[in-house]
């Protein structure tokens, strides 16, 4: 038996499951830290039913299956939460982003938030140096580094964020590396937390959206690219504030009336604006990531917020849902953190 993390509604507890079984491609990993993601908060349709979650997630690889090569028992490794397959046609065409088999471990009885977990092997990418609480962020950092790809961000470049949560928060630093001369955040006033962040990632200003209309901002420069790590209904300020050729970058997610999106299409074409989807299924750039994290590209201890034992499992899902403070809740196996 193991103890794995699920969550149900705005409730999550551990409970004692059956350990599932090893097939010969898959790896058995003890999880050393999982990050709680905005996405675990999701409320998502069916929520009244119980679902296990977890997905950025560094550990410490337990047992291999018969098939496995390169891994082996005690290397600790990172797990990209869905890779290309290597074997379809877009992958092969150097395509990897499009693939159309993706592996996975989201159909494990346990996932990231629990003593121990099952994953296809090649999810999994070893690495050294950093303690496990800062290597599960490579995750994350990774769909930051993808947003910020697509945006198209070079030196000179003025850009807009609108969403400061710990992607856009990273963003920010990877902005700042492009060669972007001006950075302004977009949030809401009660995460000060974020908005303090944000200034010393290397924004420039940040606007309370929740006081001042964005739109109604005096940026003193043509916002030429804009970040958007926010529900879909912040598109429609993103097209107001782009000046014309600008480049948004969008990632966000949301359900039920708050997934659509209305907006002045005659006004995105006269101003030839675009919009690049940011969707990190399959996971890219874990290497780069955990490149940027050793290097201090991004400086995840200043993202860490909260850290809680896997047994107050319930306490950080808490935190991270309704604590105004906090910005990144990772919960940790008894041991696991340097």
């Amino acid at each position: 038996m193991i103890r794995a993390g699920f969550k149900q509604g705005t409730r999550a507890y551990l409970k004692n499951i059956e350990r599932p079984d090893l097939k010969p491609d898959e790896i058995r990993v003890k999880v050393d830290a999982c990050g709680i993601c905005g996405t675990d908060l999701h409320l998502m349709p069916g929520a009244a039913e119980e679902t296990s979650f977890g997905h950025e997630v560094a550990g410490t690889v337990l047992e291999i299956g018969s098939r496995v090569t390169g891994l082996e028992a005690g290397q600790t490794v990172v797990l990209e939460s869905s890779s290309a397959c290597g074997r379809c046609n877009h992958c092969r065409d150097a395509r990897q982003e499009l693939c159309s088999n993706i592996q996975s471990f989201w159909s494990s009885p346990s996932l990231g938030f629990s003593e121990e977990m099952i994953s296809p092997a090649v999810c999994a990418i070893p690495y050294e140096g950093l303690a496990p609480e800062v290597a599960c962020l490579q995750e994350p950092l990774g769909v930051a580094i993808d947003m910020v790809r697509l945006a198209d961000i070079r030196p000179g470049s003025n850009v807009l964020l609108i969403g400061p949560g710990p992607i856009g928060l990273m963003a920010i630093a990877l902005a700042k590396q492009a060669g972007a001369r001006r950075i302004f955040v977009s949030g809401r006033k009660p995460r000060s937390a974020r908005a303090a962040l944000a200034e010393q990632f290397g924004a420039d200003g940040f606007i309370a959206s929740d006081e001042i209309v964005v739109e109604d901002y005096d940026f003193g420069c043509d916002i030429d690219r804009i970040l958007v790590t926010a529900p879909p209904q912040t598109l429609t300020t993103a097209f107001k504030v782009a000046s014309k050729g600008c480049i948004i970058s969008f990632i966000g997610i949301e359900y039920g009336e708050g997934a659509q999106c209305t907006f002045d299409v005659n006004d995105f074409h006269f101003k030839k604006l675009q919009l690049r989807g940011s969707f990190a299924a399959p996971a890219l750039y874990g290497p780069t990531a955990l490149r940027y994290l050793r290097e201090g590209v991004v400086d995840a201890t200043m993202l860490i917020s909260h850290r809680y034992p896997i047994d107050k499992l319930s306490e950080a899902y808490e935190t991270a849902r309704t604590d105004p403070t906090a910005v990144k809740v990772v919960v940790t196996n008894p041991g696991a953190c340097i």
